[in-house]
């Protein structure tokens, strides 16, 4: 399923409403748990880069939508904050443990067994399998097909990984330092394909004026968490946030809005996978 079908959907007309409490004190108490933030009133988030198709939009200094930036939005008003700060941390940084002082980091992040080492992760807030986004009129429909493509991946990624140690394509593949510069490959047509995280590229194929498509995923259980600091103490009140606002329809909403995915449904089901052969 092309992403000119998954563009198709209805968009939901209103960002979720959120409800803004001020506190006079560093430690707030909600339905979520208890949450310290490092300022009081305020959620710290870290992020890497801004903006990332679908999930932050705007600038550094002032976003202005997106999945993530509207999943920290709704967390800080379900946790009695008044308003959500974001700093930049480079992806490298962030996986050291380092978020800047930052209370968590909302930055397309899967938990893997080597991350954990230095971070804390939160439950799964969306399905992220690596997806291949390609120019109108082209494709990548098995493994063959995908072998012998010329891809672009960020660097010092899982979707790295899993290209360099899945997929083993044939020909030299480009390291990017960003999501935005791996989309930019394929849009300049330096590479054939680029690997993503399903929501960034169906964003990013949403917002191409359809000359860029999503053709296919490869079936894995990768997914998206908040990340904390080793020693914060706040992980229990990001769980409980997360799986309240799944359970609210407010992540189906999010997903809809600024990704055009439908996660009721089955439109990112339909997107044809390639299975991977031991």
């Amino acid at each position: 399923m092309s992403l000119k079908a998954l563009a198709s959907f209805t968009v939901v007309a209103a960002m979720v409403s959120l409800s803004s409490v001020l506190t006079g004190c560093g430690t707030n108490v909600s339905s979520s748990g208890n949450f310290t933030p490092s300022h009081a009133g305020v959620l710290t988030v870290a992020t890497d880069e801004i903006p990332v198709p679908g999930l932050w939009e705007g600038t550094p200094l002032h976003p202005t939508g997106g999945f993530e930036y509207g999943l920290a939005r709704a967390m800080a008003a379900r946790m009695g904050l008044s308003r959500v700060h974001v700093v930049i941390v480079p992806f490298d940084q962030i996986l050291t443990g380092d978020l800047l002082g930052a209370d968590l980091a909302l930055s397309d992040l899967t938990s893997t067994v080597e991350r954990k080492k230095n971070l804390q992760f939160s439950g799964v807030y969306l399905s992220a399998t690596p997806a291949v986004l390609c120019r109108a009129g082209q494709s990548v429909d098995d493994l063959n097909a995908a072998q012998s493509r010329g891809w672009a991946v960020q660097r010092n990624t899982t979707l790295s990984a899993f290209l360099e140690n899945t997929v083993q394509p044939n020909s030299a593949t480009t390291y990017t330092a960003s999501s935005r510069e791996t989309i930019q490959h394929v849009a300049d047509g330096t590479t054939d394909a680029g690997l993503l995280d399903l929501p960034v590229a169906a964003a990013a194929a949403r917002s191409s004026d359809g000359r860029l498509v999503v053709t296919s995923q490869f079936p894995t259980n990768d997914s998206l968490s908040a990340a904390l600091a080793k020693s914060s103490s706040n992980l229990d009140a990001v769980d409980s946030a997360i799986h309240a606002l799944i359970a609210d329809g407010t992540v189906t909403q999010l997903a809809h809005r600024w990704l055009g995915l439908d996660l009721s449904g089955t439109s990112a089901n339909d997107i044809p996978a390639i299975p991977i052969i031991p």
